[in-house]
């Protein structure tokens, strides 16, 4: 199974960075996690030109990056907003 990896995104034209996640030697994320302006988790799938499979220990790796995600974003910013 095609292992993914994880990028952390930082974009001036939303308000909280998002990662993207790639399989395996793919340049194109099938998936993004990022923080609505209401502070919750969104999950995008994008549709990409191979099929996508994962393991139910990716989908929970996925999961817990996404719940260890928010908070931490969340305090980061409430940290530089503090400095600011």
């Amino acid at each position: 199974m095609a292992s993914i990896r994880i990028e952390k995104v930082g974009d001036i034209n939303v308000t909280y960075p998002y990662l993207e996640l790639f399989q395996e030697q793919q340049i194109n994320p099938f998936m993004e996690i990022g923080i609505t302006d209401h502070q919750e988790l969104s999950l995008t799938i994008y549709p990409v030109a191979e099929k996508v499979v994962l393991t139910l220990e990716q989908w929970e790796q996925i999961l817990t990056t996404a719940k260890e995600f928010l908070p931490n974003t969340l305090r980061d910013e409430e940290d530089i907003q503090d400095i600011v």
